[in-house]
């Protein structure tokens, strides 16, 4: 019975210290009258239980905010990385933005290569079972041929892509950047 008994009363006592949506909204316009400002947000109930905590203890801070700095000195800001660099003064997004570019690429010319060999085959099947067609070696082999050079052509496209991966992570490599920057 006394596990009952702590099941109910911890269950009553999470309850009575869950806010609702509407109580977070009403202490965000609270806020916003306070200090002046519009949050142009929406809230939802997956973001409640955050708002709910950012926003109680960083009333106090955002009132003793300190003054800005002048727009020129927060675009300098801006225009250096934060974190380390390599030798050439590139950071870790440029290296990841570049990574990314060169993966994505390599992504299309597999997916290509793929939509090649599924055409072939396709081709292949058709010349098989195909009895419609009087004379299907004539009418489906040029196609065939077509499509096994585009086939040839996209294995190479996507060759040369990992290649160009291969050589983004040497030239990482030696430009001093760390070995994560490349994931």
């Amino acid at each position: 019975m006394k596990p009952f008994l702590f099941l109910i009363l911890f269950t009553f006592t999470v309850q009575a210290s869950a806010q609702s949506l509407a109580d977070i909204a009403r202490r965000e316009r609270a806020r916003q009258k306070q200090t002046g400002t519009q949050n142009k947000g929406t809230y939802t109930n997956a973001t409640a239980a955050s708002a709910a905590a950012a926003a109680a203890p960083s009333q106090p801070a955002t009132t003793a905010a300190a003054p800005e700095k002048p727009a020129q000195k927060k675009e300098e800001v801006a225009a250096k990385p934060a974190g380390p660099t390599d030798n050439k003064g590139r950071d870790e997004k440029y290296w990841r933005d570049v990574f990314k570019r060169a993966r994505d690429v390599v992504r299309q010319a597999d997916d290509k290569v793929q939509v090649q060999e599924a055409k072939l085959k396709d081709l292949n099947t058709q010349l098989l079972r195909q009895s419609d067609i009087y004379n299907k070696e004539n009418v489906l082999g040029p196609i065939i041929t077509q499509t096994q050079k585009d086939l040839e052509a996209a294995k190479a496209e996507a060759e040369q892509a990992r290649n160009n991966v291969t050589k983004l992570e040497d030239e990482l490599r030696a430009s001093g950047g760390l070995p994560g920057w490349a994931r």
